[in-house]
């Protein structure tokens, strides 16, 4: 299962915890390939350094093994069918990357509901859909 986190995502995860840090965990599992793209980790960088005020040493640590643990796409197309248009690099990475799935907090992307046949989910529901097709829930 191809999946992009949007940048939300990833730093609810990493600075707050929680179900977003679950869904982290859960790239990591067999079943799960996360797609990302150099402008999504450039975005986690900025709002990791600037908002949460990290070291520049945990930043590149962190970034590091999100790209260890990614499939890293540059995709080469402009997309501009969000309302929001920093929402636009998402759907670009799910676009090159063949994502079977989106998952957000942001609400421009979520009322999509899907995106040239990417579903768009909440953190829950990703959470929901790993389960049932990992444990048949």
């Amino acid at each position: 299962m191809r999946v992009v986190f949007d940048t939300n995502v990833f730093i609810s995860g990493l600075h707050f915890g929680g179900k977003p840090a679950l869904v982290l965990q859960m790239a990591a599992r067999p079943e799960c390939l996360l797609v990302t793209s150099e402008d999504i980790l450039l975005e986690v960088e900025d709002v990791l350094l600037r908002k949460f005020l990290w070291s520049a040493r945990n930043v590149a640590a962190t970034l590091m093994g999100l790209r260890a643990l990614s499939e890293v796409v540059q995709p080469g197309i402009v997309i501009s069918d969000c309302e929001d248009a920093d929402d636009n690099r998402i759907l670009e990475a799910a676009v090159a990357g063949r994502a079977a799935y989106i998952v957000s907090g942001d609400r421009h992307l979520l009322r999509m509901k899907a995106f040239r046949g990417v579903r768009i989910l909440t953190v829950s529901e990703f959470i929901d859909r790993v389960e049932a097709s990992v444990f048949g829930r």
